[in-house]
């Protein structure tokens, strides 16, 4: 019976607690005499929220607002309005600016109480035409002013089918126009870096890196560029006037970044031998869903389609880290700076769209974001540098390296279906279609015997490191105990062919060879040759026989 009242009690003084301090709250008026920085009134907000679309401002003063008690102002997907109201005041007359620190919500609007005692509606939101905003700035910026010791209660609506996350911001007007210089100095140094660094990514990758994957990159990060562009209103607005529209087009480079993903992933990994099958058609039906996700919001503009858009992109770049988590895991050779500067690009969106999905709730994502990109950047240039490095010890220029010396996809391959020939064996044997499309390792007709042990020791040892990708120049050059250059004067003289042209050619011969005995499929035998990169393998293939291989294999049918 003691416990039982004690425990009543307990209860009884917690309900007293709670009330007090919901009375205390909402009476409270917040007091901005002494403010001289930026105040986040987010948490002194009171809170509420309704589905009644024909629910007019008279009665929305008459509901019940609850304390919102959060640090910024986040809101999920919904179709609803959310109200929010606060109570200011100062001991002095004096002009006071709001601001909302999220531009792309889509309709606010702010009621600020006139002398009248009527509420005069100041509007704006992305969705709302620049000519009919209350304000010119790309953030929302309300301009009212107090009078002394007169309280004033605002009220603040939002409506956003699409999750935001903004600060509510009151300051005195001197202290915006500061505030605003410091912005715009930040704005420019942190988006422009982001914009140059991804800008110069894509001309390098496009350009000078010449393979497809490199292309697909550079397409990926101008994608980048447009969604850090978008967000300042400055794509959209090119095209149109209507400002439903103009939200559409800047959202929509952000919304085909994991297409651009899958692709890079299905381009780096060998997904086919490395994976199960059903890694394969997930990330098939990822890209699918991306593309009739996005369609439905262009067609069907709707806070589920947009929600399922961001679930969607969050599970496709998880489920792109977990799998290059497990090629890791498994020691495939990849070219891993390049992959972590791919990964470091949209690491920093997931944190986003975790925050738009209200799982996390963290002030420090957008500087988590920002110190993303000098890592992908960092990750870029010792790309850069790595390719130069190799490139010069093959005596090539680096762009002719990049076109021959892709480091994708290798993976350690159990040879025990397949038993090459041996080391010696030479090509004379193969099918006169081989000989008449590629190019002959050895040209010049008259050699000596020194000369023919010489090279039939080189492709022993092209031969033991076949399925090798990384061997290259300086590694021949080792076991033959001669330098890069003496190996490259020497085989030049032989064969009219470089060292390089020469491991190549030999490669391309074995993969006829292996194609002809349907010793594995196309992407089996580019493994096995050495070729990292299939669509490379398939490129230069055709080049020296005419055929793509898998034309070459079926010709022998």
């Amino acid at each position: 019976m003691l416990i039982s009242r004690i425990y009543t009690g307990m209860v009884f003084c917690l309900i007293c607690f709670v009330l007090c301090k919901h009375n205390t709250f909402a009476n409270k008026t917040i007091n901005l005499t002494n403010l001289s920085s930026p105040y986040n009134i987010s948490s002194s907000l009171e809170y509420f929220e309704t589905s009644n679309s024909k629910l007019c401002f008279r009665d929305i003063q008459s509901k019940h607002f609850t304390p919102y008690l959060k640090k910024n102002i986040s809101v999920g997907f919904s179709d609803a309005t959310q109200w929010f109201k606060i109570n200011l005041v100062s001991a002095k007359t004096s002009n006071w600016v709001f601001e909302c620190g999220n531009p792309v919500i889509e309709y606010i609007d702010v009621y600020i109480p006139q002398q009248n005692k009527q509420y005069k509606v100041f509007k704006g939101g992305s969705f709302v035409a620049k000519d009919k905003r209350s304000y010119t700035s790309s953030y929302p910026i309300i301009h009212f002013n107090l009078l002394a010791n007169q309280p004033k209660t605002i009220f603040i609506k939002t409506k956003s089918q699409r999750a935001f996350y903004a600060p509510f911001l009151i300051m005195p007007e001197a202290i915006h126009e500061v505030k605003r210089y410091s912005d715009e100095r930040k704005v420019w140094i942190l988006d422009g870096v982001q914009l140059l660094e991804n800008f110069l990514i894509s001309i390098i990758a496009f350009f000078l890196l010449k393979t497809n994957t490199y292309k697909i990159f550079a397409i990926y990060s101008l994608c980048i560029l447009f969604t850090v562009s978008a967000y300042h209103e400055s794509i959209g607005d090119c095209f149109t006037n209507n400002p439903n529209q103009s939200s559409h087009i800047d959202a929509f480079p952000y919304r085909l970044l994991s297409i651009f993903e899958i692709i890079l992933t299905f381009s780096f990994l060998p997904i086919a031998t490395l994976y199960p099958k059903w890694v394969k058609w997930f990330l098939y039906l990822s890209i699918v869903s991306t593309c009739v996700l996005t369609l439905a919001i262009y067609f069907d503009y709707n806070w589920r389609w947009i929600k399922m858009n961001v679930v969607n992109t969050l599970i496709a770049n998880i489920f792109i880290i977990l799998l290059f988590a497990y090629a890791y895991y498994k020691k495939v050779k990849l070219e891993w700076y390049f992959v972590f500067s791919f990964i470091f690009s949209f690491t920093g969106f997931i944190f986003f769209q975790l925050r738009l999905l209200q799982i996390i709730d963290y002030t420090f994502i957008n500087n988590l974001v920002f110190f993303t990109d000098p890592i992908k950047i960092t990750f870029f240039v010792l790309l850069i540098c790595k390719i130069y490095l190799r490139s010069q010890q093959s005596e090539v220029s680096p762009a002719i390296m990049l076109e021959y010396q892709p480091e994708y996809h290798n993976i350690p391959l159990n040879n025990n279906d397949h038993h090459p020939p041996s080391p010696i064996t030479s090509f004379t044997d193969l099918n006169f279609e081989i000989e008449k499309f590629s190019v002959p390792i050895q040209q010049e007709q008259h050699i000596n015997q020194q000369d023919e042990v010489f090279l039939q020791r080189i492709e022993q040892i092209i031969e033991a490191h076949l399925s090798d990708s990384a061997f290259n120049i300086t590694d021949l050059a080792d076991e033959l105990n001669l330098s890069t250059v003496q190996l490259r004067r020497k085989l030049k003289t032989l064969t009219n062919q470089t060292t390089v042209e020469y491991i190549r050619n030999y490669r391309l011969k074995k993969a006829a060879e292996l194609l002809k005995n349907r010793n594995g499929n196309v992407s089996d035998v580019a493994f096995q040759v050495g070729f990292e990169s299939l669509s490379y393998f398939t490129k230069v293939f055709q080049e020296s026989f005419g055929k793509s291989p898998s034309e070459w294999s079926k010709s022998f049918k």
